[in-house]
């Protein structure tokens, strides 16, 4: 029937391999008659050629991409060796005054950590590079005076005293009673 569904042409597995006349065999295709076996070899290595040809195009592109890339990060990047120096001798300055504060910090707070924290160690980078401790102590000391609860304890206030709780040696000791009778007496102060 020529109007089934089922019958058209391109609607069964066997119409996926059709040979160059249409038959719908559904074997592979036959070579051209006139190449043989020849003749695929030879497209297979056009193929191949195309191929590679088309690879080195695409790598040599990629690798022009590449060059342009780094000239162009290299251009933003700002490789200038003045800007760097600079940059690292920022960098070094404020661990300096980051390490003067706290030794200047250590007597005075609890924790030197805090002066870290609550104070601007950029502000107290002297100008050049150079660090003034006089700030640094100032800053300390200001801290100190804003914050009284981050103040080291007096070291001149000693330590509480405990008194004696009856533990350990006894430096005079009394003899020991003989009796329990006598434990009471001398404990009640007969």
């Amino acid at each position: 029937m020529p109007n089934d569904p089922q019958n058209t042409p391109g609607n069964g597995p066997e119409d996926e391999h059709q040979d160059p006349t249409g038959t719908g065999t559904g074997t592979a295709p036959k070579a051209e008659s006139g190449k043989g076996a020849e003749g695929d070899q030879a497209d297979a290595v056009k193929t191949a050629e195309t191929a590679r040809e088309a690879a080195e195009k695409r790598a040599s592109e990629a690798e022009q991409e590449a060059a342009r890339l780094r000239r162009s990060n290299a251009a933003t990047r700002g490789t200038d060796l003045d800007a760097l120096r600079d940059e690292v001798r920022a960098e070094f300055t404020e661990q300096l005054v980051r390490a003067e504060l706290r030794a200047a910090a250590a007597g005075k707070l609890r924790d030197p950590a805090d002066a870290l924290a609550l104070l601007d160690v950029s502000a107290l980078a002297g100008s050049g590079g150079d660090i003034d401790a006089a700030a640094v102590a100032a800053a300390v000391d200001q801290l100190v005076k804003d914050k009284p609860y981050l103040a080291a304890a007096d070291p001149s206030a000693s330590a509480p005293v405990w008194g004696d709780v009856g533990a350990g040696p006894r430096e005079s000791a009394e003899p020991e009673p003989a009796t329990p009778l006598d434990r009471l007496r001398r404990a009640y102060g007969k």
